[in-house]
């Protein structure tokens, strides 16, 4: 804006660059919208062929060392009598590490694909939420107490959770677009413009927010491909367009392993119950 333009030049020139950067936020968020409807249509598509069948694969994973873990056990009491404890186990015991068998009771590794996506969605919520950013003792206790539900849900390997937590909106100051959460700027209580010099204030203040929460959307959109999920769904589009069904190929080497570890699962489980 020039020097020379009058108040009123001023406010309508800044009304049109509000208008102008408001236009561009609606086309960059329903552009966002529709890439998490896409990616959300995907994701379904995914667990109802993939997902559950490599959730079954790491159940039976854990039950195969678990058998192994009770084998190992029965081995050394039978050779050095029933209490007997291994080096490891002393030392184990002595420095509080877990027992390897203690395994079974903590919560099934998420598969490689959600487990990237549960990384992911920890960082971006560290980032968003970590005590160290607070800007007073209230801010800091809800960050806290907002890092230790992450920190649970992160170490529970919940996904779904963790997409509670981002979803989540904290009075006004976010906007959920799909499932991307986007910061808004924090309203302060401005009181109402009072002259021109007030309103010209305000609506600069006005444009400097729509400005960063823009870039804030435009952010979301660039890095919107490099999820893990994403790029499997481009991969499948891509492979789609060869005449292959990526997903179905997946599934069905996925069961592939799945009958190898039944066939591994039984026969250390007879040898175990014989040992008994």
């Amino acid at each position: 804006m020039s020097g020379q333009e009058s108040p009123q030049q001023q406010i309508n020139a800044l009304r049109r660059q509000i208008n102008q950067v408001q236009a561009e936020i609606d086309d960059a968020e329903g552009e966002l919208v529709r890439l998490e409807e896409d990616l959300r249509a995907f994701e379904y598509e995914f667990e109802a062929t993939v997902g559950y069948l490599l959730e079954q694969l790491t159940r039976l994973e854990l039950e195969v060392n678990d058998y192994l873990q009770q084998i190992k056990v029965l081995r050394t009491e039978k050779t050095f009598g029933e209490g007997y404890r291994t080096v490891e186990d002393q030392y184990n015991a002595t420095w509080n590490i877990p027992r390897k068998e203690d395994a079974k009771k903590q919560p099934p590794r998420p598969p490689p694909l959600t487990a990237a996506k549960l990384k992911k969605l920890y960082r971006d919520l560290a980032r968003r939420y970590h005590p160290d950013l607070a800007v007073d003792e209230a801010d800091r206790a809800y960050r806290t107490a907002k890092m230790t539900a992450i920190n649970d849900a992160y170490k529970a390997g919940s996904l779904v959770e963790m997409m509670a937590l981002a979803e989540a909106k904290e009075d006004g100051a976010q906007v959920s677009i799909g499932t991307t959460v986007i910061e808004k700027e924090r309203d302060t209580a401005v009181p109402p413009p009072q002259t021109e010099a007030d309103l010209i204030h305000a609506l600069i203040q006005e444009l400097d927010n729509r400005r960063r929460h823009l870039f804030r959307v435009q952010d979301a959109l660039r890095n919107f491909h490099n999820r893990p999920m994403v790029e499997l769904a481009l991969d499948v589009r891509f492979v789609r367009q060869q005449g292959r069904d990526l997903l179905a190929e997946m599934a069905a080497e996925t069961q592939r392993k799945i009958a190898r570890k039944e066939v591994e699962r039984d026969m250390i489980k007879s040898q175990f119950d014989n040992m008994q």
